[in-house]
């Protein structure tokens, strides 16, 4: 079946990055019809029920929601207040069995960190310098849509004196952490390094001795702000599709599609129910390795070209369950990261993060329970090629061992039934999104590949743009949202 209307954009894929999008250009009047294959929104910010229990699919936690930051300038823009709260200690951080309370109060945090790693005043240098890289780094990426420049136009609105002081960050691009670590003589501190290892893995995916200073400094001060979404990090996101549908958007959910092609000037886009769609532009907000699978010709080499190699790419092993709350007074956090001090079995981090439910969350859990959702990285292909029976147990025993650590750091549910118990690995993901080999995370940001070499949200072709974790600038609902922010100011400024 054939729709005869021709759309001003179709965008591909309903995760946080193609529905800001899509919710932005219908905000400006154009026709904008969004494609996705899953039965409901959110990509890998989704979720799961469970007789009466919410699960998050993947991202659990919201940063960057302030007025002056990427996602606050979203909802603002759309006119939508999901219902969040600012956690503080936004984390707390277990390792050796001693916790590490991530206050949002820069001072706090230093004396917390000083006093646990019994460091003196050695950290406070690097704390402040990490604060005003990101204060920077958000100050002007958010006011400069031609970040990266891509052509000469892009230079011209660069060239502007407020961007002078932004050149300081240049440096931090190339500098690993470990050279800083070891410029402030914090090398020497127990632990310090391996938490920093386990910090940047979940925000950058990448360790010390990779990750670039400035893309680190963002991870590191992350928690600072950190937002819990009731309900989970799905909610949101429903905010933005009401908006959407609102002001005329169409969204086909179900829709999985299967290719792309340029026809007189307008892009077909076609279903894998032979459904098919015109517009005059498209926004990928796929992993970029997918798209080649749609494309072909002059765009396909296009894709082929800018998809980095798979290696250092993550897979993620998840662990979902419910259990029974009888405190009368909440965890101080919502967020836990456990420092296991190995490797965990047949993963690749030697910690794993965890997100409690707020008791007064009654979307995601009945009154008197918790949803606990568990998360960490391992290598996706070694999860693929597995018999059935390798799979199953390599699966438990990864369960048996986060379960037993689990216990340990919350004697008070020590014993009690785990409801609901699922387990996620990047087989998982690769069934439910599609997403080429399960891969999550995004790509890692290293010296090698910063952020200027990222594959770019522009290309050579008339409409046609990227979204997403795998595109500049990177992870997370908060670097997504941006990406489609950037675009849609380049399209209505075209």
């Amino acid at each position: 079946m054939e729709n005869t209307k021709i759309y001003d954009f179709t965008v591909i894929g309903a995760g946080y990055g193609g529905l800001s999008a899509a919710a932005l250009l219908a905000k400006e009047k154009l026709n904008v019809l969004l494609l996705e294959a899953h039965s409901v929104v959110g990509g890998c910010a989704s979720f799961y029920s469970r007789k009466g229990f919410l699960f998050d699919a993947g991202a659990t936690t919201m940063s960057g929601v302030r007025k002056d930051q990427p996602l606050g300038k979203l909802f603002t823009q759309l006119g939508i207040e999901p219902n969040l709260k600012k956690l503080d200690p936004g984390m707390i951080i277990n390792i050796d069995g001693k916790e590490l309370k991530r206050f949002a109060d820069l001072n706090k945090w230093k004396e917390e960190t000083s006093a646990f790693f019994d460091s003196g005043d050695k950290l406070n240098k690097f704390w402040d310098r990490v604060h005003q890289i990101n204060d920077l780094s958000f100050e002007l990426i958010s006011n400069n849509y031609a970040i990266p420049p891509k052509s000469l136009g892009d230079f011209f609105k660069l060239i502007k004196f407020s961007n002078l002081k932004g050149l300081k960050l240049l440096p931090y691009l190339f500098e690993p952490v470990s050279d800083v670590v070891k410029k402030y003589g914090l090398d020497k501190i127990k632990n310090f390094e391996s938490f920093l290892d386990e910090q940047l893995l979940i925000t950058t995916q990448q360790n010390i001795k990779k990750a670039p200073f400035l893309t680190a400094a963002l991870g590191l001060a992350y928690p600072a702000e950190t937002y819990y979404p009731y309900g989970g990090i799905y909610f949101p996101a429903k905010e933005i599709q009401r908006f959407f549908k609102e002001k005329g958007g169409e969204i086909k959910l179900k829709s999985k599609v299967t290719s792309v092609k340029l026809n007189n000037g307008v892009y077909e886009v076609e279903n894998q129910k032979g459904e098919k769609y015109c517009s005059k532009g498209v926004i990928f907000n796929i992993p970029v390795w997918n798209i080649s699978d749609l494309v072909a010709g002059e765009i396909k080499e296009f894709y082929t070209k800018i998809s980095p190699k798979t290696d250092g790419m993550w897979g993620a092993f998840t662990l979902n369950f419910a259990v029974p709350n009888n405190l009368e007074n909440d965890l101080p956090s919502a967020y836990y990261q456990i420092h296991t001090g190995e490797t965990v079995p047949n993963c690749s981090s030697k910690s794993f993060f965890c997100t409690l439910s707020l008791i007064d969350d009654l979307k995601r859990a009945p009154a008197g329970y918790k949803t606990v959702s568990i998360s960490l990285h391992t290598k996706a292909e070694d999860w693929l090629n597995l018999s059935k029976e390798e799979y199953s147990l390599k699966k438990l025993e990864t369960v048996k061992y986060i379960l037993n650590k689990f216990d340990k750091v919350f004697p008070q549910f020590y014993g009690s039934e785990k409801l609901h118990l699922e387990a996620g690995t990047p087989r998982t993901f690769l069934d439910y999104t599609s997403r080429f080999n399960g891969y999550v995370g995004g790509i890692p940001h290293s010296v090698d590949l910063n952020l200027l070499k990222m594959s770019p949200n522009v290309t050579p072709f008339k409409n046609v743009y990227n979204c997403g974790d795998t595109f500049f600038p990177g992870q997370g609902t908060l670097s997504v949202s941006l990406a489609a922010q950037n675009i849609v100011q380049r399209i209505i400024n075209a």
